[in-house]
């Protein structure tokens, strides 16, 4: 019987947990109207320090740009940690195109920066692999324990409830 609230506790705090990472996957493509936020001049001040767009007309095109690259490449991210599926992997390309065009964007010197990043990224896409392998290992291990705890529970419970009957 504790058992049987302790998992219905369990699955109480994985249903708040899941709610708020589907919530906080929902608000990541309204973040990119976060851009219209910022001032349509060259310099804004930011916590008293002051930045100027150099190459971009204002920084509000900046933070466009900006946020352009950086909510493909979170919904990247995390679709690649949490995929199962054997193809997993391919995603890491995109992942590289976009992390280049993210730290292209911000170095203002580039004068198109859409135009040779899946050639320039080849190089970076093995580092940038190595390190999404791991961190994806280390949440497999989390996922693939809390999926056999899961089963072993219901085996239980069954046996539990076959047992009383």
């Amino acid at each position: 019987m504790n058992q049987i609230k302790q998992s219905k506790k369990q699955d109480s705090s994985h249903l708040v947990t899941g709610s708020l990472i589907i919530a906080f996957m929902l608000f990541i493509p309204y973040a990119f109207y976060l851009y219209k936020n910022f001032p349509d001049e060259q310099t804004y001040m930011f916590f008293g320090n002051e930045f100027t767009s150099n190459y971009y007309e204002s920084v509000r095109y900046f933070m466009y740009n900006v946020f352009a690259k950086l909510i493909p490449l979170t919904l990247l991210l995390i679709w690649f940690t949490t995929c199962k599926h054997w193809w997993f992997h391919a995603i890491a390309i995109p992942i590289s195109v976009y992390i280049f065009q993210f730290v292209s964007v911000i170095n203002d010197d580039a004068e198109f920066y859409d135009e040779y990043e899946f050639v320039y990224s080849l190089p970076i896409t093995l580092i940038i692999i190595a390190i999404l392998y791991f961190i994806r290992s280390k949440i497999g291990i989390y996922i693939k324990a809390k999926d056999i705890k899961k089963e072993m529970d219901e085996q239980m419970n069954k046996a539990f409830v076959k047992k009383r009957e």
